[in-house]
């Protein structure tokens, strides 16, 4: 879907940088070279990384998404396995921001 009309009936279209970023694999974890410290996963376009939080906490793990950080996970699966619903949290958060005003 490269253009579609908003519930404002603004005409939205997808432009080259968005068909790159929206055009790469999405929810797919890219393990790198210490897949049990940090995995990158695009959602919504955006990069999002599980992390681990220190090397003083090993058992704890962040996801990273949009400037925002959800902590408390006590496993790498258990970061992964959140992410979606952190993603739609980071956007109803991010959303909550913005004013008509």
């Amino acid at each position: 879907m490269d253009r579609f009309s908003s519930a404002e009936e603004i005409e939205i279209e997808v432009g080259p940088g968005g068909k790159v970023s929206l055009g790469a694999p999405q929810q797919k974890w890219f393990e790198g070279d210490s897949p049990e410290i940090m995995q990158m996963a695009r959602f919504a376009g955006q990069e999002m990384m599980a992390i681990q939080k220190s090397d003083d906490e090993p058992g704890v793990f962040e996801l990273h998404y949009l400037g925002l950080v959800g902590t408390g996970f006590h496993s790498m699966a258990d970061a992964k396995d959140a992410a979606p619903a952190f993603a739609r949290e980071v956007f109803a958060y991010l959303s909550q921001m913005i004013s008509d005003e």
